[in-house]
Protein backbone atom coordinates (compact mmCIF):
# COMPACT_ATOMS: atom_id res chain seq x y z
CA UNK A 1 0.00 0.00 0.00
CA UNK A 2 2.79 2.27 0.44
CA UNK A 3 4.35 1.77 -2.56
CA UNK A 4 1.00 2.79 -4.08
CA UNK A 5 0.71 5.84 -2.17
CA UNK A 6 4.61 6.75 -3.31
CA UNK A 7 4.23 5.78 -7.00
CA UNK A 8 0.67 8.33 -7.13
CA UNK A 9 2.86 10.89 -5.17
CA UNK A 10 6.05 11.06 -7.43
CA UNK A 11 3.19 10.75 -10.37
CA UNK A 12 1.38 13.80 -9.26
CA UNK A 13 4.10 16.15 -7.85
CA UNK A 14 5.40 15.04 -11.92
CA UNK A 15 2.56 15.89 -13.86
CA UNK A 16 2.46 19.23 -11.46
CA UNK A 17 5.61 20.56 -12.17
CA UNK A 18 5.33 20.04 -15.77
CA UNK A 19 1.67 22.01 -15.56
CA UNK A 20 4.10 24.93 -14.32
CA UNK A 21 6.63 24.35 -16.68
CA UNK A 22 6.78 27.70 -18.46
CA UNK A 23 5.78 28.03 -21.87
CA UNK A 24 6.10 29.94 -25.09
CA UNK A 25 4.22 30.34 -28.25
CA UNK A 26 6.64 30.55 -31.08
CA UNK A 27 5.72 32.26 -34.74
CA UNK A 28 7.03 30.19 -37.47
CA UNK A 29 7.64 31.33 -40.80
CA UNK A 30 9.97 29.52 -42.96
CA UNK A 31 10.46 29.91 -46.93
CA UNK A 32 10.54 28.94 -49.84
CA UNK A 33 7.53 26.61 -49.07
CA UNK A 34 8.04 23.43 -49.16
CA UNK A 35 11.65 23.06 -46.70
CA UNK A 36 11.76 20.79 -44.56
CA UNK A 37 11.83 21.58 -40.87
CA UNK A 38 13.47 19.87 -38.17
CA UNK A 39 12.71 21.61 -34.81
CA UNK A 40 14.59 19.35 -31.70
CA UNK A 41 15.39 16.60 -34.42
CA UNK A 42 11.94 15.94 -34.85
CA UNK A 43 10.46 17.07 -38.09
CA UNK A 44 7.78 20.06 -37.87
CA UNK A 45 4.68 20.05 -39.78
CA UNK A 46 5.35 22.54 -43.00
CA UNK A 47 1.65 23.56 -42.39
CA UNK A 48 2.63 25.00 -38.69
CA UNK A 49 2.56 28.39 -38.49
CA UNK A 50 3.54 28.11 -34.42
CA UNK A 51 4.90 26.16 -31.86
CA UNK A 52 4.23 25.96 -28.20
CA UNK A 53 7.73 25.62 -26.73
CA UNK A 54 9.40 25.27 -23.24
CA UNK A 55 11.35 28.82 -22.52
CA UNK A 56 13.56 27.06 -19.95
CA UNK A 57 15.05 24.93 -22.60
CA UNK A 58 17.64 25.59 -25.20
CA UNK A 59 15.48 24.56 -28.53
CA UNK A 60 17.46 24.03 -32.07
CA UNK A 61 15.66 24.46 -35.45
CA UNK A 62 17.44 23.30 -38.62
CA UNK A 63 15.71 24.11 -42.24
CA UNK A 64 17.03 22.51 -45.36
CA UNK A 65 15.52 22.47 -49.07
CA UNK A 66 17.15 20.93 -52.16
CA UNK A 67 19.28 23.29 -54.04
CA UNK A 68 19.47 25.87 -50.77
CA UNK A 69 22.05 26.55 -48.25
CA UNK A 70 20.72 25.20 -45.16
CA UNK A 71 19.99 27.02 -41.91
CA UNK A 72 20.40 26.33 -38.61
CA UNK A 73 18.71 28.41 -35.78
CA UNK A 74 19.83 28.14 -32.10
CA UNK A 75 15.97 29.36 -29.39
CA UNK A 76 18.19 30.40 -26.28
CA UNK A 77 16.63 30.84 -22.74
CA UNK A 78 17.50 33.80 -21.22
CA UNK A 79 15.70 35.34 -18.05
CA UNK A 80 14.16 38.60 -18.04
CA UNK A 81 12.24 39.89 -15.53
CA UNK A 82 13.17 36.72 -13.69
CA UNK A 83 11.23 34.59 -16.27
CA UNK A 84 12.69 32.15 -18.92
CA UNK A 85 11.90 33.69 -22.29
CA UNK A 86 13.27 32.56 -25.63
CA UNK A 87 15.61 33.97 -28.18
CA UNK A 88 14.54 34.92 -30.71
CA UNK A 89 11.32 34.89 -29.92
CA UNK A 90 10.18 33.64 -33.56
CA UNK A 91 11.52 31.46 -36.32
CA UNK A 92 12.00 32.97 -39.12
CA UNK A 93 13.79 31.65 -42.11
CA UNK A 94 14.57 32.64 -45.65
CA UNK A 95 16.97 30.10 -47.26
CA UNK A 96 18.55 31.10 -49.97
CA UNK A 97 19.42 29.42 -53.66
CA UNK A 98 23.21 27.41 -53.27
CA UNK A 99 24.97 28.93 -56.80
CA UNK A 100 27.02 26.72 -58.08
CA UNK A 101 30.44 28.20 -57.88
CA UNK A 102 31.12 27.05 -61.47
CA UNK A 103 32.49 29.47 -63.55
CA UNK A 104 32.97 29.51 -67.40
CA UNK A 105 36.53 29.52 -68.47
CA UNK A 106 37.45 30.25 -72.39
CA UNK A 107 40.82 29.21 -73.59
CA UNK A 108 41.81 30.19 -76.75
CA UNK A 109 44.46 27.94 -78.40
CA UNK A 110 46.06 29.19 -81.47
CA UNK A 111 47.69 27.31 -84.38
CA UNK A 112 50.48 26.83 -84.35
CA UNK A 113 51.40 28.59 -87.62
CA UNK A 114 49.24 31.39 -86.88
CA UNK A 115 51.49 34.60 -85.92
CA UNK A 116 50.13 35.91 -82.60
CA UNK A 117 49.00 39.84 -83.15
CA UNK A 118 50.98 42.19 -81.39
Amino acid sequence: MRVRSAVWLCLGCSLSALACAPFQTVPVDIQPAGSSVYLNGEVLDEEQREVQLRSDRVHTVLVKRDGHRGELVVLRSIEREGDPVLEPPAIRVRLKPVTSGRREVLIEVSDPGEEAAP
